[in-house]
């Protein structure tokens, strides 16, 4: 695999008249296959973790193949083995976090975003990446991690910025803590067995440690430093992406589609994962890039000696990627809010936007109508449903079906 370098490689797929009709069906959408279809194949590498799904999901619902892409995946344990292997060309594009990207453009590894991917959540409650501690350890509260020995899947990556972030946040000195690297599906041993005080995992790790371990929960990183903080994307080396510029554009259509689709189709990515564990928590899927965050993400990644400069953002985050906010809607008894960052949305600018609503009421729902918008959650079902939609200028509404006289509104200029 390695020794392929920088050359498109195709395959011409001969199908016959069964195949055809297949793909028509599955593909495009009824539409028969009258010639043979060439497809790229793009070399991806990803993580073991359930943030990576959609991808999975795209290809089985043919998304890529629609845009004339066959995937090839490698799977690796962390972002910055992930850089690596797309310094040593064994990867076209790869699924990472943002501070390895920050590592490598500023070592002169030049990436460029192809796609985004997740966010965090909003609390320890709702979050898909945690520091969990043994249900007998001493540890009961964030100032107890002062002195002990916290697992990350690497060291300089993701979890070190957001840890050492979010102690600071809560006045714990981030010089007193202890991290060691640990891939993911070894990190419930090492709890364990004692050979650390705390583990930073995600899913499906997280809920396999909660259930099955009884371990607890004694931070949320991601939610300390900001309400759905961006987390990681789909990256390539700039020179791949001159080379093939085409495919990067087909590849992110595809990729965006299959994020939204996971929003939307939860119980496939469940039906994905492993027996016992589809009952996790699904992180929050969103193509689009809140490019505030992301600076204060950088400027935290800088502080705390991970990079020694601050990476060109401009560089690393096209602007064929879209900028757009997470905003948080909620139906809580008979009241339904829109908020960002906690406080409620009155004027927004026209763009996309991911609303993640989570309703926690059998008698009402979240109703959101606007300039070619029409969005609900069920009245009588539960839990979060999550919409990308792009607003334009006008007046947007929403309110609960129970309380069809109460409703809110919002400008978009």
């Amino acid at each position: 695999m390695g020794g392929r370098r920088g050359k498109r490689r195709t395959r011409l797929l001969s199908l016959t008249l069964a195949a055809s009709a297949l793909v028509a069906l599955t593909v495009f959408g009824g539409t028969a296959a009258s010639a043979p279809v060439q497809l790229t194949e793009v070399r991806v590498v990803s993580l073991p973790i359930a943030n990576g799904l959609p991808l999975d999901l795209g290809i089985r619902k043919g998304f890529f193949a629609q845009q004339r892409i066959e995937i090839r995946k490698t799977t690796l344990q962390s972002g910055n083995d992930v850089v690596l292997a797309l310094a040593n060309n064994n990867g076209d594009i790869g699924y990472l976090g943002f501070v390895p990207m920050f590592i490598a453009v500023t070592n002169n590894i030049p990436l460029t975003l192809s796609a985004a991917s997740e966010v965090e959540g909003t609390s320890a409650a709702d979050n898909w990446q945690n520091i969990l501690v043994r249900s007998n350890s001493s540890i009961r509260s964030v100032r107890d991690l002062a002195g002990k020995t916290i697992a990350v899947n690497a060291l300089k990556g993701v979890g070190e910025v957001m840890i050492k972030a979010a102690l600071e946040k809560r006045g714990v000195r981030i010089n007193s803590i202890r991290l060691i690297a640990i891939p993911f599906p070894q990190m419930r041993s090492a709890l364990n067995n004692g050979q650390v005080d705390a583990i930073w995992v995600p899913e499906p790790f997280l809920s396999q440690a909660l259930n099955i371990d009884n371990a607890r929960i004694v931070l949320a990183p991601g939610p300390v430093m900001g309400r759905y903080f961006p987390i990681g994307g789909y990256a390539a080396r700039q020179s791949w992406r001159s080379r093939n510029a085409a495919v990067a554009e087909r590849f992110r259509r595809a990729m965006n589609r299959s994020l939204v689709y996971a929003q939307t189709h939860p119980a496939e990515i469940r039906a994905m994962l492993p027996a016992g564990t589809q009952n996790v928590r699904l992180p929050i899927w969103s193509p689009v890039i809140d490019r505030g965050k992301l600076q204060q993400l950088a400027t935290y990644t800088r502080r705390y000696g991970v990079i020694s400069r601050s990476p060109n953002l401009r560089q690393l985050v096209p602007s064929s990627i879209a900028s757009g906010l997470v905003l948080q809607g909620t139906v809580q008894g008979r009241r339904v809010l829109l908020r960002h960052e906690g406080r409620i949305v009155t004027r927004l600018a026209a763009g996309p936007y991911t609303f993640v609503v989570t309703d926690n009421s059998r008698r009402h729902n979240f109703r959101l109508v606007g300039p070619r918008v029409n969005q609900r959650t069920s009245i009588r079902g539960t839990g979060r449903s999550t919409w990308t939609v792009n607003l334009r200028a006008g007046t947007y509404r929403y309110w609960s079906a129970g309380r069809p006289g109460v409703r809110k509104t919002f400008r978009v200029r």
